[in-house]
Order: structure tokens, then sequence, then C-alpha cells
């Protein structure tokens, strides 16, 4: 998601420093590029040393202070959308390794301003180019990854009467658990209204933004629908809106 911003262009009796300078130039002047409710990449430079990422995010979906305290979780998060890669990310990531560099993304929370970071070293990226995988088990790999870095930020709060608890995945479909505030939502209401809350939570999976598309392949890469169960605080009843595999796929 975060480098097919990229478009690299591979000038001849250039350096190899000066053809990735150039191309982080040329996809800079495209900045600022929204990825979604979730923010938007601000700049893409390089130092001479990294390429940087600075991307400033909307904290009602992203919880800096916890994902700063698991920069693993962010790490492997960001390394595992390089896994198997093609095309001009394979090129830039080439490009990158070839000049002893890496690749640094800076998140800054647009109230508060707090920043955490992540660096990937040349050799890191290294290994992600020679490792070698089936497609089935990188796209596997991609979904638990990216519901791992969702939930650093979990429990969140959606609204005054949700609360997105964890998401999971079960062996058809990946959960979203909510909890639900019964002195403000009734359970009752919620399950016997199943086509009008479907249809709503369908209105909201727009694939135009681009972290959402890039969940919402994964998913369906590895053959697994959508499921939104939400469970009464106090009565612990519960409602589940499930989309099928094809469903998600006529989204996209």
């Amino acid at each position: 998601m975060l480098l097919t911003c990229l478009s690299l262009i591979l000038l001849t009796g250039c350096s190899r420093k000066s053809q990735l300078k150039l191309a982080i130039e040329m996809a800079n002047k495209q900045c600022p590029m929204s990825i979604g409710t979730t923010g938007e990449i601000s700049s893409i430079t390089f130092d001479g040393t990294d390429v940087i990422y600075s991307l400033l995010m909307n904290e009602d979906y992203l919880d800096l202070d916890a994902l700063g305290k698991n920069t693993d979780a962010m790490k492997s998060a960001v390394m595992v959308m390089f896994k198997n890669p093609k095309g001009e990310i394979k090129s830039m990531l080439e490009m990158v390794v070839d000049t002893k560099s890496g690749i640094r993304l800076i998140y800054k929370g647009k109230s508060t301003g707090k920043e955490v970071e992540c660096r990937l070293e040349t050799e890191e990226l290294k290994r992600i180019l020679n490792q070698k995988g089936t497609e089935k088990e990188s796209e596997r790999q991609k979904l638990e990854e990216l519901v791992n870095v969702t939930n650093v930020s979990c429990p969140m709060d959606v609204d005054e009467a949700t609360t997105l608890d964890k998401l999971t995945i079960e062996p058809d479909k990946v959960v979203y658990n909510y909890t639900i505030d019964e002195t403000k939502v009734d359970m009752a209401t919620m399950r016997n209204n199943e086509a009008q809350m479907k249809q709503a939570i369908k209105g909201s999976l727009s694939v135009s933004e681009s972290s959402l598309r890039l969940f919402l392949e994964a998913c369906v890469k590895d053959n697994k629908g959508l499921s939104y169960r939400y469970v009464g605080g106090t009565s612990g009843e519960s409602a589940e809106y499930i989309f099928t595999v094809a469903e998600l796929k006529a989204l996209l």
C-alpha cells in the first residue's frame, strides 16, 4: 500500500543512488496522498540513507501510544506487505538494497502531534527480496499481520454505544468482535433488522480507501469472508452480519 505510489524511472547513465533519489522526488510531488479515513502520506523523501515515508494519521482509527509500545507488530506488518514483491515495488526495493539504504516510516497523529516510527534496514529488505514462499502462504501471513496491527489499537470506541474488542480469524471468515452498550442500543432491534444493518455496513465498505481495499483483498485471497459480530454487554445476546467471499469480491 505504502509504496505503490512510486513511479520508478530507470535512467541510463545515472548511479543507482541518483535513480533512487529522482524516483523519490517524483513520488513526493504527488503528496499528500490519501490512504483513506486513517490518514495520508504527507511526504516521501530520501536523506541519502533512508527512504522516509511521513504519514499523518487520524487517531480515531490508530492508537499511536499503543503502536509505539508494539513496534515489533508495526514492523512485521510493514515487512509482510513487501513479501513476494513484484513489478515497481520489487524494482524499488532492489534499488534501496543496491544503495545500502533503508526504509523509515514516521507516523504522526493529526490531533496530538505524537510520532512513532519503524525502520527496515538494508539486510531486512534483502531478506524480503530473497525470501521464498507460496502465494497462499504469503496471503495468509499478510492477512494475519493486518489483523495483528489493528488489534494493537483495541479495544477501540467506535461510537457511544459500540466498542471494537478485537479482530479474530476463524476458519471461514475474519470477525470484527464488538460489545454493545445495551442502555443505548437494543440487541433485539439489531437482530430483527438484519437486512438494514447489513446494508448499512456494506455502505461503509468503501474500496476507494486504499487501506480498506488492501484488507478486503487479503480476505478474498485467503478465501475468508467477513463478519461483524455484536454482543450485548449486559445480556450476552449477539447479532452477526456476514459477508461471503463472493460478496466481498463484488465490492472489489
